[in-house]
């Protein structure tokens, strides 16, 4: 799949309007001022800061060390003459999972939050709805989603759903991803230094996206009419809800430390790469929208991690 600049705004901006990085200011100056390069890539070949540690070149030649360091020359020279990362990320998902997990620790090694982004990296990058690579507990992992909130699940219950038995449920669902104005204004006075790495991270996972974005539209058309009302609503929002999660782990992980480490948006990412969209808490519930086709699972499973 190409990643054009069209492309990755679109993604990064509907993630962007749910999850309070709107109110950052700095960060959206510095996105302001960037400016595509010659090749018109926003993601590896435009945009970000011109020179420095989170340069396009330098997360480029980064990219080939982590996979050098995770023992795949191969890979590291296919991570070279990529222009951008929907490609990078379709090369890296061909890798053993533990080149995959080793690669990306040493990738973000130098990252706020480092150790986060790496594994919202192994975790998404691996999403296939229909044949989920991991099994996760969706109560035991929506639990944790709620207290990295601080919030109480009491009198809220996991349901997990099958698209027939929606009709209509979770469109108004909420994710809880986005930051209040108190919490958005304390981590931009506390911001300094957070804008390129932010930038960097952002659009790494913009390019990520993609594969999993596009492959949860072809597993929810079988199943959806668009002369339904709600089955429209569900078509137009699921990408959002998913980008949203994502990139919301994304924005988390490089201000953990301003967070108390927590990061509920995590959890969520991992129900995902188990084929579980998340919808949000509704009416004493919260939803997941079962894609594997499977029944509830219990445990970790990673094919050799």
């Amino acid at each position: 799949m190409s990643c054009t600049r069209r492309g990755f705004l679109k993604t990064i901006g509907a993630a962007m309007v749910g999850l309070g990085v709107t109110r950052l200011d700095g960060f959206r100056a510095f996105a302001a001022q960037s400016t595509a390069g010659p090749t018109g890539n926003a993601i590896l070949g435009g945009g970000g800061p011109a020179s420095g540690p989170f340069s396009i070149e330098m997360l480029r030649m980064r990219a080939a060390e982590a996979a050098i360091h995770a023992g795949d020359a191969g890979l590291a020279n296919e991570l070279r003459d990529v222009c951008c990362w929907a490609p990078a990320a379709s090369a890296i998902r061909e890798r053993p999972l533990a080149v995959q997990q080793k690669g990306a620790e040493f990738f973000f090694r130098d990252f706020p939050g480092g150790d986060q982004l790496a594994d919202v990296l192994f975790h998404a990058n691996n999403t296939a709805w229909q044949r989920p690579q991991f099994r996760f507990d969706p109560d035991t992992l929506v639990a944790k989603h709620y207290e990295a909130l601080n919030k109480s699940q009491t009198g809220v219950r996991t349901e997990v759903v099958s698209i027939d038995k929606l009709n209509g449920r979770g469109l108004n669902g909420e994710l809880g991803l986005m930051l209040d104005r108190k919490t958005g204004e304390r981590l931009q006075n506390a911001s300094a230094g957070r804008g390129e790495p932010l930038w960097a991270a952002m659009s790494i996972f913009s390019g990520i996206l993609l594969d999993p974005t596009e492959g949860l539209t072809q597993r929810l058309s079988p199943f959806i009419s668009l002369r339904r009302a709600e089955d429209r609503a569900l078509s137009r929002s699921a990408s959002i809800r998913y980008s949203q999660t994502v990139l919301g782990s994304v924005q988390r992980a490089v201000w953990s430390d301003q967070l108390d480490e927590k990061n509920p948006a995590l959890p969520l990412v991992r129900l995902s790469s188990a084929g579980f969209l998340p919808l949000g808490e509704e009416g004493g519930e919260f939803l997941l929208l079962n894609l594997g086709g499977r029944k509830r699972l219990t445990g970790y499973q990673t094919a050799g991690v």
